[in-house]
């Protein structure tokens, strides 16, 4: 059976759908990857498959791109763009935020390592990340994706703890320094992530606060922002 062609649009509103069906495929394709993301990656992704799942025709899904590699590449750059991570802006935001409020600057990293934490856990892009770092090693083209947005997200991740480190009054011990900090809180964000899918229960999280004395309830804690506290505290020093 033939696909329903588009109907015709309106000139002044052309560009604005064609921005949006651009979108939409990229999306669904998304989609489609996070739903499987292991095995031979992106062999699932064809221009029918993006279509239907759109709700687009495939006429649509070739007039943006000329093959199903040229999409492919484009859907790359979109699901590691830095900017859909939001759980850097919202840590920024809650150091920032906690900073201005006067509250001490290392409680306020320790706390906001917490959230983020979990809000990674529920990031639908997680495991897509990890599928893709394991075909790095053999896609020059995916090695260049994922070297971009670590190096965006360890860039803003550096930029918060440099405020940290300000406005508690340390400097970095040497040999650290700023950048090695930033890598190692990624890497075990990255690596405690990663372990917590495939054992939790190794994995200590704790969000919940006694509201009396500000002190972990029943002895519960949090493994991922005590080390970044751990670390904070042995990569600086009292300035």
């Amino acid at each position: 059976m033939s696909e329903v062609a588009d109907p015709p649009l309106p000139s002044g509103r052309k560009a604005e759908v064609s921005a949006e069906t651009r979108a939409a495929l990229l999306e669904a394709g998304a989609t489609l990857l996070r739903e499987e993301p292991v095995g031979s990656v992106l062999n699932q992704i064809t221009a029918r498959s993006v279509a239907t799942r759109a709700g687009r025709t495939t006429g649509a899904f070739f007039h943006h791109w000329h093959s199903q590699e040229a999409y492919q590449r484009d859907l790359l750059a979109y699901v590691l763009d830095p900017a859909r991570i939001a759980e850097v802006a919202e840590a920024g935001e809650a150091i920032l935020e906690g900073l201005r409020s006067g509250g001490d600057p290392v409680r306020v990293l320790e706390e906001t390592a917490r959230e983020n934490f979990q809000s990674m856990r529920a990031d639908p892009y997680i495991p897509l990340w990890h599928a893709l770092w394991a075909k790095s090693g053999s896609d020059a083209g995916v090695h260049e994706l994922l070297r971009t947005h670590i190096r965006s997200v360890t860039g803003s991740v550096a930029a918060l703890l440099d405020a940290v480190v300000t406005a508690s009054g340390r400097r970095f011990r040497p040999p650290f320094t700023l950048d090695s900090l930033a890598v190692a809180v990624t890497a075990v964000a990255q690596g405690l992530e990663l372990r917590v899918a495939i054992e939790p229960e190794r994995v200590p999280m704790s969000s919940s606060r006694s509201e009396s004395d500000g002190r972990e309830d029943d002895g519960a804690w949090d493994l991922y922002s005590t080390t970044v506290r751990t670390l904070f505290e042995a990569f600086t020093e009292p300035g």
